[in-house]
């Protein structure tokens, strides 16, 4: 049976270590090709959508954020507006993310589900059940912008097919 914690915290590790994986096959890319980390950070699909380094900033900071929303503490926050100018800055973010992520205790989230907690999104703010919080913001916005680092790399030439991002999601599974 499914609980708060494991269609949430799990789904977020997963998330992050695809996130991981993915940045790192770029940074290798970029190193056998003598590209500047720089063009794959400030990389965009198109002009007025965020460069890759945000679209970073993004998915650890949605992901904090439901640490926070799930356990009523607020995890260390990793001062979004700190200036990152290489690869390895940022992979440190997504690593520290992962290990609040890896701490919070099932405990700490499960029978919460309809606890209400707030959700802004640009200017507007809402209020829903935990649960419903879980399914429509973070799970989705971390999805999303996950999903845009995979493109910009992959718009960079980096080699990355769809198990670079499924692999995380994959590891249960047994080949048969």
């Amino acid at each position: 049976m499914s609980s708060l914690y494991s269609i949430s915290i799990p789904v977020l590790i997963n998330s992050l270590t695809a996130t991981s994986a993915v940045l790192k096959k770029g940074g290798e890319h970029a190193r056998e090709k003598g590209i500047a980390i720089s063009e794959y950070l400030d990389a965009r699909i198109y002009e007025d959508m965020l460069p890759l380094s945000q679209q970073i900033r993004i998915v650890c900071g949605a992901a904090r954020r439901a640490v926070e929303r799930l356990t009523g503490a607020a995890p260390p926050d990793f001062d979004a507006e700190k200036e990152r100018a290489t690869l390895e800055e940022w992979l440190a973010v997504v690593d520290e993310t992962l290990e609040i992520l890896r701490g919070v205790d099932p405990g700490a989230v499960n029978g919460k589900e309809q606890t209400r907690v707030p959700c802004m999104l640009g200017p507007e703010k809402y209020e829903g059940a935990l649960v419903d919080y879980v399914h429509g913001y973070p799970i989705p916005t971390v999805y999303f912008h996950v999903n845009m680092i995979y493109a910009i790399l992959r718009g960079k030439g980096v080699p990355l097919g769809k198990w670079d991002y499924l692999a995380p999601f994959m590891q249960n599974f047994t080949k048969v």
